[in-house]
């Protein structure tokens, strides 16, 4: 008779295991199984990402528990949607060095002799390299010339 109490007890005991087995259990990676699931249909459906259907899959990486495994794969997810969600910056009208529209006269010069320093860098001939060592010299003395009476805006040179 005394061995049917061990029996009983392991019985017992593993009941008890399995039960804190499953109430403890991580529900995190369902969580992240359905926010990916959603995000592969908008995928597929080509939402953008400033579209509020997106706002479903951000709730669904949010819900993940902060002590869930899944949490750091939801937590790089959420940024990478976050920072597609962003607004881009508008592009500026006119940048350093520019050419075309809007540029100065010196931003112009800055890149012809620019583009004639790469000229020189790749050429191999040396009468080659000779007219194109004159032409950058010319150049840069015609910028330094620009860049002398060029002033900011409101300054006009006085």
């Amino acid at each position: 008779m005394r061995t049917a109490y061990p029996r009983h007890s392991a019985a017992l005991l593993l009941m008890g295991l399995l039960a804190l087995w499953g109430c403890s259990k991580d529900p995190g990676p369902e969580q992240l199984a359905k926010a990916e699931g959603r995000y592969l249909e908008l995928i597929n459906q080509k939402v953008p990402p400033r579209d509020p259907a997106w706002t479903e899959v951000l709730s669904q990486l949010e819900a993940v528990p902060k002590d869930s495994k899944s949490r750091p794969e939801a937590d790089r997810r959420l940024a990478s949607l976050k920072a597609a969600r962003e607004q881009i910056p508008a592009r500026p009208l006119a940048r350093p060095g520019a050419t075309g529209a809007g540029a100065s006269e010196v931003e112009t010069k800055r890149a012809a002799c620019e583009a004639l320093a790469k000229k020189l860098g790749e050429s191999t001939t040396e009468p080659g390299r000779d007219q194109l060592r004159k032409a950058l010299e010319d150049c840069q003395a015609d910028l330094v010339r620009l860049e002398a009476n060029d002033h900011p805006p409101g300054e006009e040179g006085h």
